[in-house]
């Protein structure tokens, strides 16, 4: 089920001072500001915002909750939550969680261009033996 046409602009008017682009993805609308992904517009009309240890004590004591997905039997919280409705509300309170929320994903972005973060490398191959010609 596709974004409906009066929740996009809601929150699209909500967040105008944050300028953030929008691109369809999968039913919903994915927005991003600093070429980085901050919230979900689900298909459901629902506000997903960037989460990250750092502010997700402080979104669950407000009522947010994890997105979920469910894979092979097993149901994962993403590092998205739920905006509740008088933060959605308030456009002051919502741009602040919008601010957190960009913060969380530079965050993000920040651990994994890290270079203490390691990389999977594969080992090199033997050297081939050279053909000797004739």
């Amino acid at each position: 089920m596709p974004v409906s046409p009066d929740f996009r602009v809601f929150v699209l008017d909500q967040l105008a001072g944050l300028d953030p682009i929008e691109k369809r993805m999968f039913g919903g609308i994915g927005l991003f500001v600093d070429g980085l992904m901050f919230g979900i517009v689900s298909g459901s009309d629902v506000l997903y915002l960037k989460t990250d240890e750092a502010i997700a004590a402080t979104v669950a004591a407000a009522g947010g909750v994890p997105m979920q997905y469910t894979r092979a039997g097993k149901t994962r919280d993403m590092s998205y939550s739920t905006v509740p409705a008088d933060i959605l509300d308030d456009p002051e309170d919502l741009r602040s969680w919008a601010e957190n929320a960009i913060a969380a994903a530079h965050r993000a972005a920040a651990a994994k261009r890290s270079p203490t973060r390691t990389k999977k490398t594969r080992p090199k191959k033997p050297a081939s033996s050279e053909k000797k010609s004739s």
